[in-house]
């Protein structure tokens, strides 16, 4: 088993610390990957990002699933031996991000949700956690309009910054977040929790393939 939260991620009590699903928007197929970093937030008006609900958490282990499966190939993650079906992020964390009102899904023209961003207090800190698109509904610009979300929410609760954990070079990663605003934070620079995740991911990843970032935001800050 991978251990839970690998794209991006955090400790806690029911939910290993560590980064199984790649700091944002899941690719639609690994012959995209390009294209990912220079993806826009307007590409598909139809859909939109609204608080999850209660009743979306099992739609959400589909999502996180189906995502975490296109990097089954890509020599990124340890999956372990054999071809069985992945863990789904433990209900028990979905239902902590709940409720702290720290989880938005992306809803398409059916209210049904196709993407997720999870999120967790760490102080002074709004940690994107992770999130996962499916891959259906893929390169649509949905992995931003998610993000921007969490930096909007994170102006709105005045934290002093956002920061994640991704891969420093995967074009959907690192520098996807360089565009929106997200710098790498020096390693002698990580706070003790960030360290924590740092070595679960040890376990199933090479972290030095990995790197934190974070974007400071302010509380009057707008977003168009």
């Amino acid at each position: 088993m991978i251990a839970p939260g690998a794209l991006i991620s955090q400790p806690s009590p029911d939910f290993a610390p560590d980064s199984k699903y790649l700091a944002l928007a899941s690719p639609a197929k690994p012959d995209t990957y390009e294209s990912m970093a220079s993806i826009t937030i307007d590409q598909a008006p139809q859909y939109r990002i609204r608080a999850a609900r209660a009743d979306e958490v099992e739609a959400m282990q589909r999502i996180d699933i189906a995502s975490s499966e296109l990097f089954r190939d890509t020599g990124l993650i340890d999956f372990g031996a054999g071809d069985g079906p992945l863990e789904a992020i433990p209900e028990t964390r979905l239902r902590q991000g709940l409720g702290e009102m720290l989880v938005w899904v992306a809803a398409d023209e059916a209210d049904a949700a196709v993407g997720f961003a999870l999120c967790a207090d760490r102080g002074d800190d709004l940690y994107l956690d992770q999130i996962s698109v499916m891959p259906d509904h893929g390169r649509r610009g949905l992995g931003a309009r998610l993000t921007r979300r969490v930096i909007q929410e994170a102006e709105t609760r005045s934290y002093k910054r956002v920061s994640l954990s991704t891969f420093r070079k995967v074009p959907w990663n690192g520098p996807f977040y360089k565009k929106l605003g997200f710098k790498e934070i020096p390693h002698w620079r990580l706070n003790d929790w960030q360290l924590a995740i740092e070595l679960a991911q040890r376990e199933t990843m090479d972290v030095k393939l990995r790197c934190f970032m974070q974007r400071p935001v302010s509380r009057h800050r707008r977003f168009v």
